[in-house]
């Protein structure tokens, strides 16, 4: 027994010695192992370090160059940055209603026409048609100097030169009324370069070239486009304004986000010689405001128009008899304003106020021999004062976003000496005994225009707009007035 457990033990020891040994061999390879770990830890890490060098020498270099291509003169030409615009108008309208002989009268100064040669007015009811083109080339230069280009062609007949109102139907824009042609010609209606300077909280801004001093005077955001608003001029632009048009011309404004100034020249009678004999100006202050998001524009300007004209009082001695000649010998002055103001997200409204500061007839006409031409006198300042003003309802009410209905009222305020002339009134009279039986008298009063319109957005290029015009007391002479039909046509490209 003895002997078998001394030979358990010994076979124990050498079994855990054994065991021992192995184990001590294992922790030998497993530092060794270790330490093998640590020298690829540290040759790893040399290289991480160097490779992290690397990036960030490159990623300078590369910034470096980054910056040295940013601050060279950048290679894109003007033309790189030329914008072209197309749109085509196109208006059809029927006036119904119009006092044909009245109509023929007024433009004979009060007198009937001599004979169907002048009669300019022959049906009561009537259709005409017209079509423009306008193409708008643009470009910037750089950030603060950019030109600009308007060519426009047209062609149609405009139913103004045959039906007399202080309103209008159409405005020459669409109607192309200084190019009547049956085939159209091309205009260049603008042509303008523009430079920019900083200047304190905000800019000066300079144009000059051929311009059209209304698009920087007189704006408003409801009524200002004959193309996508309303059709008649007096819903355009203030109608107590003699406005200068497309002609050489300098504007020069200060802006800033909440207010601006703006002086204008533009030469008035579009003649491009001696093009500072007459000039028209004009000055205008106008504030820009945003009330709990919704914004509104306040524009207050005052203007002269150094054209010659006849005075009422000219007109005056011409039939008492004490001048043989009336002669045009004044210019012209007045004041206006132009608002618009967003009432609530979908509904704007619009006011404009116009007032002539002196008593004009407007231009008296003469024959090749210089005598005084009374049939061909020019009545464009008949009225003292000019109130427009209506809203415009935005499709969104009712889920059509792009489409628009607009309503606007006008009413002119006649002069007195106007008033006295188409009534005989004092020396006036004096033209009665001239030829009796081609001499006529008429009751005059204010005159009074509504315009209604609805513009359809039928696809993103093409809008049509049906417009519809009451015009009372056309020309300020008591009728009942004539209705307009209208279906106007755009394609913008």
């Amino acid at each position: 027994m003895k002997k078998l457990l001394c030979y358990s033990l010994c076979l124990f020891f050498f079994w855990c010695l054994s065991g021992g040994l192995a184990f001590a061999d294992e922790l030998s390879e497993l530092k060794a192992m270790v330490r093998q770990l640590l020298e690829q830890n540290k040759e790893l890490s040399a290289k991480v370090r160097e490779l992290e060098r690397r990036l960030e020498a490159y990623e300078k270099k590369e910034g470096e160059k980054s910056v040295s291509v940013s601050s060279a003169p950048s290679k894109e030409k003007w033309y790189d940055r030329l914008e072209v615009g197309l749109s085509v108008a196109s208006v059809v309208q029927g006036v119904v209603g119009v006092d044909k002989d009245l109509a023929n009268i007024h433009a004979h100064g009060g007198r009937e026409p001599a004979g169907r040669a002048d009669i300019i007015m022959e049906d009561e009811d009537k259709a005409y048609a017209a079509a423009s083109v306008d193409l708008e080339l643009s470009t910037e230069f750089s950030n603060t100097d950019r030109a600009y280009v308007l060519l426009e062609m047209g062609s149609g007949k405009n139913p103004e030169s045959e039906i007399p109102s202080f309103s209008g139907i159409i405005d020459e824009g669409l109607s192309m009324v200084p190019v009547e042609t049956d085939d159209g010609d091309v205009r260049i209606s603008e042509a303008w370069y523009e430079k920019e300077f900083p200047l304190g909280a905000g800019k000066l801004r300079l144009r000059f070239g051929k311009i059209d001093i209304t698009t920087d005077v007189d704006q408003n955001a409801y009524a200002n486009d004959e193309v996508s608003q309303f059709l008649s001029p007096v819903f355009v632009n203030n109608p107590a304004v003699e406005w200068a048009s497309y002609s050489f011309g300098v504007i020069l404004a200060y802006e800033s986000e909440s207010w601006s100034l703006t002086l204008g020249y533009e030469d008035a009678d579009s003649g491009w010689d001696n093009i500072f004999d007459y000039p028209f100006l004009v000055a205008q202050l106008a504030f820009h405001t945003n009330f709990s998001g919704l914004e509104g524009n306040y524009r207050f300007y005052v203007w002269s128009q150094n054209e010659k004209h006849l005075e009422w009082d000219e007109l005056e001695d011409y039939f008492a008899g004490r001048i043989s000649t009336p002669k045009n010998e004044k210019f012209a002055w007045g004041v206006g304003l132009s608002w618009d103001q967003k009432l609530t997200p979908w509904l704007g409204a619009f006011f404009r106020y116009g007032y002539r500061g002196r008593d004009l007839v407007g231009y008296a006409n003469y024959d090749e021999e210089g005598n005084f031409v009374l049939d061909d006198t020019d009545f464009s300042y008949a009225f003292k004062h000019a109130f427009t003003g209506g809203f415009s309802l935005a499709g969104t009410l009712w889920g059509r976003v792009d489409d628009e209905f607009g309503l606007g009222f006008a009413y002119f305020v006649i002069d007195d000496d106007y008033e006295d002339y188409w009534e005989a009134k004092g020396v006036y009279a004096a033209r009665l005994a001239l030829d009796p039986r081609h001499e006529h008298t008429h009751d005059a009063k204010d005159e009074y225009h509504l315009e209604i319109y609805y513009r359809f957005q039928a696809t993103e290029n093409l809008a049509f707009t049906p417009d519809f015009q009451y015009t009372w007391n056309p020309a300020g002479l008591d009728d009942d007035g004539f209705w307009v039909f209208s279906l106007r046509g755009v394609w913008e490209f």
